[in-house]
């Protein structure tokens, strides 16, 4: 019996919801091979761990085989979208403030739901609208303690600048990859797009990689595969398929949940304190998503604007 459009969405939410629990959850790990390894170091050892992966498999299912006309596409979303969006997301956290630096990043899902309209004609309702402002209200509450402390201090414009172009460069990926996902099967997109974004990252690593690897700890090695297979590989999967079955705002209204988990995980495994800013902040966003998802329907009536 054909999967229903319902059962379809239903599965895809369920998919964006782990997928932001890897994301979220990773942040920890993130942070601590970047601090040991330097971040460029880190994206070379993970994107070396992906090729070694990804070439075979795709070889062994005959993925890479792409239309020639769908090239160029492909081309902008690994080269404009993964690569810009790794590099710049890296140097741009480098040096603005992690709370700032946070809610700055919440207008990836604004950058996605335009471009979705704009490129695809994917209708902007106003229950997604209101759903990003409530979002967006809501990360301010859980991030205005470090937005005040921050405020006292220079912000480096360049961060800004840099984690502005790492939000567009997500978009393109999630917007631009879209009509590959109703071609091809998701894993060859993620693959490929992995694949042709790696070259640069593994060559601007500022050790020899033999070295990079051979100084890696046990915890180091743990760490590497949490990222390359995880965070990376299994997370980006994940994106794509909610990106093949929902809208482009709809799927970017899920990243707000990332800063929400990454934090719970701060608590947990850095004993970071959980305060009211976080738990406040925190349901307001999760009400934010689930408005832009299902509208006014969550208060017991349809929402005008459906179809």
């Amino acid at each position: 019996m054909p999967t229903s459009t319902t059962d379809q969405k239903t599965r895809a939410v369920i998919v964006l919801l782990i997928t932001m629990l890897i994301w979220g959850s990773s942040s920890v790990v993130l942070r601590s091979m970047a601090v040991a390894l330097a971040p460029e170091n880190s994206l070379a050892l993970r994107y070396v761990v992906l090729v070694i992966i990804l070439v075979p498999a795709l070889v062994y299912t005959g993925g890479w085989r792409i239309a020639r006309a769908d090239w160029p596409r492909l081309l902008i979303v690994s080269g404009f979208g993964m690569m810009g969006y790794n590099w710049f997301v890296n140097e741009g956290f480098a040096r603005v403030a992690a709370g700032l630096g946070t809610v700055v990043t919440m207008v990836e899902p604004i950058i996605i739901a335009l471009l979705a309209w704009a490129f695809l004609r994917e209708r902007l309702s106003v229950s997604i609208f209101v759903g990003l402002a409530i979002s967006i209200l809501g990360g301010l509450v859980l991030f205005w303690p470090d937005l005040m402390q921050v405020a006292v201090s220079p912000v480096d414009p360049w961060g800004i600048f840099c984690l502005m172009v790492a939000c567009t460069g997500w978009a393109v990926y999630t917007i631009g990859a879209k009509p590959l996902l109703a071609k091809y099967k998701g894993f060859d997109i993620t693959a490929l797009t992995f694949l042709i974004s790696a070259p640069p990252f593994i060559l601007l690593a500022s050790a020899p990689l033999p070295q990079l690897f051979a100084n890696l700890t046990t915890g180091q090695w743990g760490e590497l595969m949490i990222l390359a297979v995880l965070n990376a590989l299994l997370g980006t999967f994940l994106w794509n398929y909610g990106t093949r079955h929902l809208s482009g705002a709809i799927v970017g209204s899920f990243l707000y949940l990332i800063p929400v988990i990454a934090v719970v995980c701060g608590y947990f495994f850095l004993a970071e304190p959980i305060t009211f800013n976080l738990v406040s902040g925190g349901l307001i966003m999760l009400a934010g998503v689930a408005f832009a998802q299902y509208g006014p329907g969550l208060f017991g009536r349809k929402d005008v604007h459906a179809r």
